[in-house]
């Protein structure tokens, strides 16, 4: 069954729909996902907004389709990849595994793929498991081990960058300090049969030595170890916080920000709230005003605070701050209007409208009459339409997207729309209100 995504206004998703499609090389895509990565970063679901908004624009051509597919899906989920991403991974996966691109064997395996990675993800309470040590015949279990955090290290001694990362691991000055004041504890975990390899191999003190007996990590698949050497980092609770990670630097970094004590920082004394007027949303000149008032405040007290605040040093150049990734659109903003008459062109059924605004490169991937009967769909999965909340400008992939929240009686859908400079639209699409960034 489609989602509503592409039972809604069209199967584009912006400027991003274009960029992906043209993209001529798999060479290309390997760029084109390295900076999906990097925006994960610093956002997370921005990335996976985008990745998604790509696998959806690559559909239409199951060739392209599957060059993405495959290049995503060994790129993310590969723990020793530099740019391993479980969310990232998980998207793909599940694009697949939904769509109507590939051929039913094909989706099948995208499908128990997705079960896979769906185990023991970042967040829920993992697996357990049982273990036992050169010294002990009687099993343990991983939830067992009481401590802050346990760091469990799946590795096989066969294998040369497990031997590497054992030796760094018992090297590590943050690791053994907090093994060494009991908040962690590190497990190495042999998921394989080869008792004689275990048996062989030896590991440093400050971890403990563990070898699967019953195989239920690898026969019972609890555990989705695509390579190995990976690590799972847990709290005390044995909830999730890595998962499948090869980067002992990425670790050790997660590691530090979770027990880096915190700095002693000045209580600032907040200012009493000031009364202000409500203002309607019905009110954009209100509005438009009110925002103005707010920006001669703000440069009112900067400058007040400069000429009272003495100088007992050379005073540093003004930054200038990053702009906010959500705005209210000025009612006086012509693509503010333009929107409203896009908006209507839905509302109204105006298909041939909506196809007579839209930039010359998206034109040649729609019809006119894709878009008839487009409300009458959404309404038949959300209820009847009510009204929409007041446009505002939201920055997405370094573009600047009008997006409008509409309400229908069963949930709300966004509206978000891409303009190119001559004021034509260079995408749009109907979405889940919450899968817009903030």
């Amino acid at each position: 069954m489609k989602k509503l995504i592409l039972a809604a206004i069209v199967a584009l998703a912006g400027w991003f729909t274009t960029q992906a499609q043209s993209l001529p090389t798999p060479e290309k895509y390997i760029s084109y996902i390295e900076q999906v990565y990097e925006l994960a970063n610093t956002d997370q679901k921005k990335a996976e907004f985008l990745m998604n908004a790509t696998m959806e624009a690559m559909s239409e051509d199951a060739k392209a389709y599957r060059q993405v597919m495959e290049l995503a899906e060994r790129r993310f989920s590969d723990p020793a990849d530099p740019i391993h991403n479980e969310g990232l991974y998980m998207v793909v996966l599940k694009h697949a595994a939904e769509k109507f691109v590939l051929s039913g064997a094909e989706k099948e395996r995208q499908r128990l793929l997705l079960e896979g990675a769906k185990k023991n993800m970042e967040g829920s309470v993992a697996a357990d498991f049982d273990y036992i040590t050169p010294k002990d015949k009687t099993a343990r279990h991983l939830k067992d081990l009481k401590a802050d955090y346990i760091l469990v290290y799946f590795n096989n001694p066969d294998c040369e960058s497990c031997e590497t990362v054992k030796e760094r691991l018992a090297s590590n000055e943050l690791i053994n300090q907090l093994v060494n004041d009991k908040k962690l504890i590190v497990l190495a975990i042999y998921p394989y049969e080869d008792q004689k390899l275990w048996k062989k191999a030896s590991y440093p003190k400050m971890m403990i030595n563990g070898w699967n007996q019953s195989h239920s990590i690898e026969y019972g698949e609890l555990y989705d170890l695509p390579t190995l050497p990976c690590f799972y980092l847990l709290d005390k609770d044995y909830t999730v916080l890595v998962k499948n990670e090869g980067s002992l630097n990425k670790v050790e970094a997660k590691l530090k920000s979770l027990t880096a004590p915190a700095e002693a920082q000045p209580v600032a004394e907040k200012p009493a709230p000031k009364a202000e007027k409500p203002v309607t949303k019905t009110d954009p000149s209100e509005l438009k005003k009110k925002m103005n008032q707010k920006m001669e405040e703000v440069e009112s007290a900067s400058t007040d605070s400069k000429a009272a605040a003495p100088q007992t040093t050379a005073p540093k150049a003004p930054q200038t701050p990053a702009p906010p990734t959500v705005i209210p659109a000025p009612a006086d903003d012509p693509y503010t209007a333009r929107s409203e008459q896009m908006l209507n062109c839905i509302l109204e059924d105006r298909g041939q409208e909506l196809y007579d605004n839209m930039a010359e490169s998206i034109k040649p991937q729609v019809q006119p009459n894709s878009f008839d009967g487009a409300l009458t769909q959404i309404e038949g999965q959300m209820g009847k339409y009510q009204n929409h909340e007041p446009w505002e400008i939201r920055d997405i992939m370094g573009r600047k997207a009008y997006t409008s929240v509409m309400n229908f009686e069963k949930g709300q859908l966004a509206l978000l729309i891409v303009y190119d400079d001559g004021g034509k639209m260079q995408g749009f699409s109907l979405v889940p209100a919450q899968a817009l960034p903030r």
